[in-house]
């Protein structure tokens, strides 16, 4: 009986606060419906093949909007588990839809697995039927390219507001940076990053940032 490894991976959304995902696989399934896809594809192609599932490995990147270089390590423990297992290494290749959600540096770590003697293969990213609703994969990422564009423009508008009021609320002085970033985190506004924890640092270069775009606005 053939034996399989499922390996799902996905982006952060930090505007959304989706910033942590569960180890465990179907765990990780219900906080995001990308991984939720990619799992359902794997485990009906073992169906399919009336395999074994012998283990799942979910990966969440750092960066939202790129891949980096983090995806290795969770590749590498997928590879260890096939080794474990004597299994084979599947996942979703979207490459082999258009090219969209490209990952090269993950594409180059499973084209190393393999020629290190681990099988993989990559199936085709299809459109499916996912809790009872069509999933077009390419049209959830083409949509969620548009939600963050707006989340962009909507911090390009409400932050620099609400970081001048912190501003203008604290005087200056010892500890302004810290209290300006306490105030921002309990008024809960995000950060120009997009994430949701301000630091005394990042309040120094935001109201620097901020000061300097005043003065270059003046006529």
């Amino acid at each position: 009986m053939a034996v399989f490894v499922g390996f799902y991976w996905t982006l952060p959304v930090r505007w959304a606060g989706f910033l942590v995902l569960p180890e465990e696989a179907a765990r990780a399934a219900e906080a995001s419906r990308t991984i939720a896809y990619q799992r359902t594809l794997v485990r009906r192609y073992v169906e399919g093949e009336r395999g074994t599932l012998a283990g799942e490995v979910v990966a969440l990147e750092v960066s939202p909007d790129r891949g980096t270089t983090a995806i290795e390590a969770d590749v590498g423990r997928a590879g260890r588990l096939c080794r474990e297992t004597g299994a084979m290494l599947l996942h979703v290749d979207f490459r082999k839809n258009g090219g969209w959600r490209p990952h090269p540096i993950l594409s180059e770590a499973l084209a190393a697995l393999a020629g290190a003697g681990v099988p993989v293969l990559g199936l085709p990213a299809d459109e499916i039927i996912l809790d009872g609703r069509f999933f077009d994969p390419a049209e959830h990422f083409s949509l969620w390219r548009v939600r963050d564009a707006q989340a962009r423009a909507r911090r390009q508008g409400d932050i620099p507001a609400a970081l001048a009021a912190a501003l203008a609320e604290v005087p200056e002085g010892r500890g302004r940076w810290k209290a300006v970033a306490l105030l921002l985190n309990a008024r809960e506004v995000p950060t120009f990053g997009g994430g949701a924890i301000w630091t005394p640092d990042n309040v120094r270069k935001a109201a620097q940032l901020l000061a300097a775009s005043a003065v270059s606005s003046r006529p």
